[in-house]
């Protein structure tokens, strides 16, 4: 598996397999890319880049506080290294921080944008309390919320095992600071500036979450998908849905225009 080398000196690992349109996944805070261990199957349809983000997983930490713009800086040094014009960008809860303020710097990179579970700001009660515990949590024990996010994400005893493992490899402090920035992150007033296509994603019982979708109407462009009796975790609880939607906005609203 590769590595790169971003702008402060630290190796970057990603993943990178399939052809065709490139899928760019970002995952939250502490996660890494095991998260998205039920999409590798799209890799039978479109060429996949899933990295683990400073600090995280396979890859280096770094003894700075990592900002949004950082990671986002990260992603476009990945995609200039890889000789990428334009990537559809995939970012999963905290992770659509990350998506959307590279979406609103680098535009003429993002052919399209898919967020689950996302937010342009923490407007809710409950989601505010859901940050302020990781945030706790990851000071006071970073292994047991490893243990804690691997049950809530998987059923099966390996997967849960390999995102603990994964996850366990994650610099607390970076975690933090991923926590910290996603939730001051505010780009309501933008919105209407993503004119890409968007498919946003979110569980029908997280309402904590999905209240969120209502400002993305200032989106141009955006389709919304409600995943019946699922929570927040789509991408790993509900993959076969998660995938299915992203098959099929990618041949509505690009290989469509694409063919033409």
């Amino acid at each position: 598996m590769p590595y790169f080398t971003n702008q402060f000196g630290q190796r970057l690992f990603y993943e990178d397999a399939g052809e065709g349109e490139v899928l760019l996944f970002l995952h939250p805070p502490g996660m890494g890319r095991k998260v998205f261990m039920q999409q590798h199957e799209l890799a039978d349809r479109y060429r996949l880049i899933l990295p683990d983000l400073s600090g995280h997983g396979d890859s280096d930490t770094t003894d700075l506080s990592p900002s949004l713009e950082d990671f986002a800086e990260e992603i476009k040094q990945l995609i200039d290294v890889l000789h990428i014009d334009q990537i559809i960008l995939v970012g999963y809860s905290a992770g659509g921080a990350v998506a959307q303020y590279f979406a609103l710097q680098y535009p003429n990179k993002v052919k399209a944008l898919i967020l689950s579970g996302a937010f342009p700001f923490v407007d809710t009660f409950f989601l505010r309390f859901e940050f302020s515990m990781g945030m706790r949590w990851v000071k006071k024990s970073p292994q047991t919320l490893a243990m804690l996010l691997g049950k809530s994400h998987f059923r099966r005893p390996e997967y849960k095992q390999e995102l603990r493992e994964h996850m366990n490899k994650s610099d607390p402090k970076v975690w933090y600071e991923f926590y910290k920035q996603a939730f001051n992150h505010d780009c309501r007033q933008h919105l209407d500036q993503l004119k890409m296509p968007i498919l946003l994603m979110y569980g029908e019982r997280a309402v904590w979450i999905n209240h969120h979708a209502k400002f993305y109407r200032a989106c141009p462009d955006a389709t919304l998908v409600i995943v019946d009796r699922a929570l927040h975790q789509l991408p790993a609880t509900h993959w076969p849905t998660f995938n299915q939607s992203i098959i099929d906005f990618i041949e509505r609203k690009i290989e469509k225009y694409t063919a033409k």
